[in-house]
């Protein structure tokens, strides 16, 4: 997608006549699957309207390829906020609370049959990881001698063929965006979820959640922000507003996802 950007934008309507609106709040996003797509709409944009409707702000999220985001808010002063970024990316500015949060496991085909509840019950199995899975999650490199075999997929590699050919037993991921990725390609390749090329899959959350942030350019906006998270994580705001996301791959993920 090069640098092409994709620009949506919510207003939050307020009941509160005496109320005063933010100005609209610009904010720099990333195309990853789970979060926001290329119309910068996904589970993260959910739960970003859901938190900016409880303080009556309105907003735009600007969307671009990853890594392209937070360089744009680091040199586009237009930008008052930066969602996702990595820590090692030392971007500038004031971190809010985590407004949502993911969890990674394994994936494998769901005809195997396997009772996995722990990293324990890995014992014996042909594991593949994303790359830097092991410097994430320091559990997995200490369970690692009792695998049959464990390797790293490199960037574009195909999970899914290394699980539908058998080559591996499973997958270590995250199970949302393995689930949207998955079923995007059943709908892309005018497949049917559940034939011999697009077998069943299932999930199971193995690993801590993992939380993600938004960087403002200004305290002040962090602050307030992290006042509208808590008073809309509090009336469930967030949950109801991400589950029309995650639903329709619950057969895969099961209740794995957070509920924000």
């Amino acid at each position: 997608m090069g640098l092409t950007r994709m620009v949506l934008t919510f207003a939050g309507i307020s009941l509160l006549v005496a109320s005063v609106a933010r100005a609209d709040m610009k904010i720099a996003v990333p195309i990853l699957s789970g979060h926001f797509n290329q119309q910068a709409d996904g589970r993260s944009a959910g739960a970003l309207k859901a938190i900016f409707d409880a303080c009556d702000t309105s907003f735009t999220l600007v969307s671009s390829r990853w890594g392209q985001h937070w360089q744009d808010f680091e040199t586009d002063k237009s930008f008052d906020a930066v969602a996702i970024v990595w820590d090692s990316a030392g971007v500038s500015g004031f971190p809010g609370d985590d407004f949502i949060h993911s969890r990674n496991g394994v994936a494998f085909l769901a005809s195997k049959g396997l009772k996995i509840e722990t990293l324990a019950d890995l014992k014996g199995l042909r594991v593949l990881g994303f790359g830097g899975a092991i410097e994430l999650f320091p559990n997995l490199a200490e369970a690692l001698p009792a695998f049959d075999s464990y390797w790293e997929a490199p960037a574009g590699f195909a999970s899914r063929l290394a699980l539908v050919n058998d080559d591996v037993d499973v997958f270590i991921t995250d199970g949302l965006i393995f689930a949207i990725d998955y079923m995007d390609q059943v709908a892309l390749n005018g497949a049917e979820y559940g034939d011999a090329n697009w077998p069943r899959m299932k999930f199971v959350a193995l690993f801590q959640e993992l939380g993600d942030k938004l960087h403002f350019r200004r305290k002040a906006d962090r602050d307030r922000f992290n006042g509208c998270l808590k008073q809309a994580r509090e009336t469930g705001a967030i949950a109801e507003a991400t589950k029309p996301y995650v639903e329709p791959y619950k057969e895969i993920v099961g209740d794995s996802v957070p509920d924000y």
